[in-house]
Order: C-alpha cells, then sequence, then structure tokens
C-alpha cells in the first residue's frame, strides 16, 4: 500500500504561486509582443519614457523600482536595437538623458495593446471586484517587502515588524 504524500506546503505558497503566475504571465505576454523586438522587461522602460521624456538611467530606476546597473542593461539593449537614444545634457555634460526615438514611440502602441489585452485577460479571470482586491492585496504586499530592503536600496532601513518579533 502506497502512502499519499502530503502536500508541499512550499509549492502551494503564495511566494511559490507568485513566481508561477509572473512566469506564466510573462510567457503570454511575450507572444503578444512577437515581432516588436522588445522583451516584456524593457517594456517597461519604454512605458516611463512614453510617460515623460527624457528621462535620466537614475530616474528611470527610481521609477521602476529596479536596480540602476539592470536598467542600464536595458537600456543598452533598447538603445542598440534603435528603441531609445541616450544624449548629454548642454548645460551638464556629465548627465546623459534618455528618450524615445520613432521606433520606441511605434512599439509603445504594440506595447500598450498588448498590457490592455493581459489586463483585460485577468479581470475576465478574477472579475472587477476580485482584481482590484488582488491588486490592494499585491500593492500591500510591495509596501510591506520595500521595508525589508536595505536603506541603500529603499531609503527606508529594516522593517520594524519583523525586528519587534525577533
Amino acid at each position: 500500500m502506497v502512502q499519499e504524500a502530503s502536500p508541499d506546503p512550499v509549492m502551494k505558497s503564495i511566494p511559490y504561486m507568485l513566481q508561477v503566475v509572473a512566469r506564466l504571465q510573462t510567457t503570454c505576454f511575450m507572444g503578444d509582443l512577437t515581432g516588436t523586438g522588445v522583451h516584456p522587461a524593457e517594456s517597461y522602460v519604454i512605458h516611463e519614457l512614453w510617460k515623460e521624456s527624457p528621462l535620466s538611467q537614475s530616474e528611470i530606476s527610481a521609477r521602476l523600482e529596479i536596480g540602476n546597473a539592470t536598467v542600464g542593461k536595458t537600456i543598452h539593449r533598447l538603445e542598440r536595437n534603435g528603441f531609445v537614444e541616450r544624449a548629454r545634457v548642454i548645460d551638464d555634460r556629465r548627465r546623459i538623458m534618455v528618450k524615445l526615438t520613432a521606433k520606441g514611440e511605434a512599439a509603445h502602441i504594440r506595447l500598450e495593446k498588448a498590457t490592455s489585452l493581459l489586463i483585460a485577460d485577468i479581470q475576465n479571470i478574477l472579475g472587477q471586484s476580485g482584481s482590484e482586491t488582488f491588486l490592494a492585496s499585491l500593492n500591500t504586499l510591495a509596501e510591506h517587502f520595500r521595508e525589508c530592503l536595505p536603506e541603500s536600496q529603499s531609503g527606508r532601513g529594516p522593517r520594524a515588524a519583523v525586528q519587534a518579533q525577533s
């Protein structure tokens, strides 16, 4: 007689399932981006530059809450592929600003459509109320985990709740 294994608590945990869902939705999103030459991570940089341009690499990093080095690599790929261009500020030659090219502007139209499809898909599955509740929960979790970041990354320091429990 084979004994049934108990469910694996890690594989059924929220952190694990968040990673699974993120990977799966990224794969779906990439399918909608086929032919654009833009990777999902790059789409967020393009979107920020579409909202306001030009921006410095540090400004993009702060807005997206992604490390400056990672943003730098992303900008490099986008520049190499013709989606953005960098230029030094005339008044301060040390500052380099990034802006969308015409190709980047055109890509944003496709990215916006792909994003709208993804949002509609999620709302179809969870319903409007469920989507709003889920988004509010994700925002609450994001705010909580920002408190975990070292002061050098978040400007806040370690979260007090965990220290109080120790």
